[in-house]
């Protein structure tokens, strides 16, 4: 035993190495940095493919949601020019969908904003149950309608498909929401 412990120790002593061997090659990683637009866009992509994001997603975030046009089609492009900016977009093939499901989701996927977009008003005809209604008098049954229509309002419970293309995309995480609950019955959508 303490043979195997004297190796060992010997093995991990530090060995002093001589100039002559060979040394690893240095990279310039300074030619590889990004800056600008080209460096914000990239930022920008990793920042929206996730549902959690940083502090350091601020400058990037910042630049791709004050991208606005008049018309949504043009801050649509506007932002996915943005986003092209990046280096890596044309390297995968998966990336052009990445951008584009990033440009028609991100943003507009919330459970917030689709609880508020996707409110309708619905009818629902409540009827008075038959166990009541053969209870009541000759008189209620005459001024009391058997049936009425009340309006309610519900929260469609059916995801947009530019939704389910931004949250199904194979390089997004948590960016998706879950519906909880039945429409007639207060249900919404809540973020993951």
């Amino acid at each position: 035993m303490k043979k195997f412990i004297f190796l060992l120790a010997l093995l991990l002593l530090p060995i002093p190495a001589s100039a002559t061997d060979h040394e690893l090659p240095q990279i310039d990683t300074g030619q590889y940095e990004l800056s600008g637009d080209t460096k914000l866009a990239c930022e920008a992509i990793l920042c929206l493919s996730s549902g959690t994001r940083s502090g350091e997603c601020g400058p990037a975030l910042s630049r791709y949601f004050g991208i606005s046009k008049k018309k949504w089609k043009d801050t649509v492009r506007a932002r996915r020019n943005f986003l092209n900016q990046c280096p890596t977009v044309g390297e995968d093939a998966s990336m052009p969908t990445l951008v584009d499901a990033i440009v028609n989701g991100a943003g507009r996927c919330t459970a917030d904003l689709l609880n508020r977009q996707l409110r309708k008003r619905e009818v629902v005809r409540e009827c008075i149950p038959d166990d009541v209604w053969r209870k009541m008098s000759w008189y209620q049954k005459e001024n009391t309608p058997r049936c009425r229509d009340k309006y309610i309002w519900i929260v469609d419970d059916t995801l947009p498909s530019y939704c389910r293309t931004y949250a199904g995309h194979e390089y997004t995480w948590k960016v998706g929401v879950t519906y909880v609950g039945e429409p007639l019955e207060g249900g919404h959508w809540i973020d993951e």
